[in-house]
């Protein structure tokens, strides 16, 4: 199997470097984005950039798949609620990711890379998991992304694989902003594990699993595999910008205040998250092995400007 094209389905943070680790490897890039700042960018990366909406029909997709091509589906679950199917209907959060599924194959794409989240397995009480964890979401969007994944393993025709992706970090993407402004409070005193993944070894993860996964559907746990206690990431970029720490507040106040499941959960749900796998079988190497080692350059950066 010889693949030379990547479309990817929804191009945001980390659709973008996944363009770009991409086009420099030699890939043709197709991408869908309905951001004008980011249609500029990957344009002038040389990838062929149209605008589709995933609840708009995927026929529209048939046109940039074929047997060369490996689809990056980087949609999050549109609906804020979890609402189950049943016999004779799917689940409004299922049907763009199955009309993608479906087009696919129709068209005889090999490979479907689908970028879930580590909220499919819930709380797993900062325990060691990997990807034979049981899945027990707790939060609307980690049920729905549990559902994508089931389609996404189970489908004939197509190998369809999982990223199930820890909390991503890059340029224009860290803490450090929300320190500043006061927003960023320590639930619990920041004991909660946290697990972190740059968005440069992100996207190259997706596109080791696009063309050199081994065959056969299967998941992979995305992470540097060194989780650490929040309170220590945070005393990390205090220490280094002379912020102060942030207030410390009760999950219990915190979840008053925010009114929102899926961001309690991200406080209340801890593991520790193996990436054994990817690094085995994907022979990935790191480009930033730990989140010290990923934070480093963005702090040094924002302080020498």
């Amino acid at each position: 199997m010889t693949l030379s094209n990547v479309l990817i389905v929804g191009a945001g943070y980390t659709g973008l470097e996944i363009a770009r680790q991409a086009t420099e490897a030699g890939l043709n890039v197709v991408a869908t984005t309905s951001n004008a700042e980011r249609r500029q960018a990957l344009q002038k990366m040389g990838a062929h950039v149209f605008e589709w909406q995933a609840n708009a029909d995927a026929s529209a997709l048939a046109a940039h798949l074929d047997a060369h091509t490996a689809l990056i589906y980087s949609v999050p679950p549109l609906p804020k609620t979890y609402a189950p199917g049943d016999e004779d209907t799917s689940a409004e959060h299922l049907i763009p990711l199955l009309a993608t599924l479906e087009v696919a194959k129709a068209q005889g794409c090999p490979r479907f890379v689908y970028l879930s989240s580590t909220s499919v397995y819930g709380d797993h009480s900062a325990q060691w998991i990997d990807e034979n964890a049981e899945l027990r979401p707790t939060s609307p969007q980690g049920k729905m992304r549990r559902d994508s994944e089931l389609a996404t393993l189970s489908t004939e025709g197509i190998e369809g694989y999982t990223l199930r992706v820890v909390g991503i970090y890059g340029p224009g993407r860290t803490i450090l902003g929300r320190l500043e402004s006061g927003r960023y409070p320590l639930v619990d005193g920041g004991k909660k594990i946290t697990n972190r993944i740059h968005v440069e070894d992100l996207a190259q993860a997706a596109l080791a699993t696009a063309l050199r996964a081994p065959a056969g559907s299967r998941a992979y746990n995305v992470s540097d595999g060194q989780p650490t206690a929040v309170r220590d990431l945070v005393s990390f970029v205090c220490e280094h910008t002379g912020l102060p720490m942030p207030e410390e507040v009760s999950i219990e106040d915190y979840a008053r205040r925010v009114q929102n499941p899926d961001i309690v959960a991200r406080w209340t749900n801890s593991a520790r998250v193996s990436n054994r796998r990817l690094i085995e079988e994907l022979q990935l190497e790191l480009r930033y092995p730990d989140v010290f080692a990923g934070y480093r350059p963005l702090l040094a950066k924002h302080t020498s400007s």
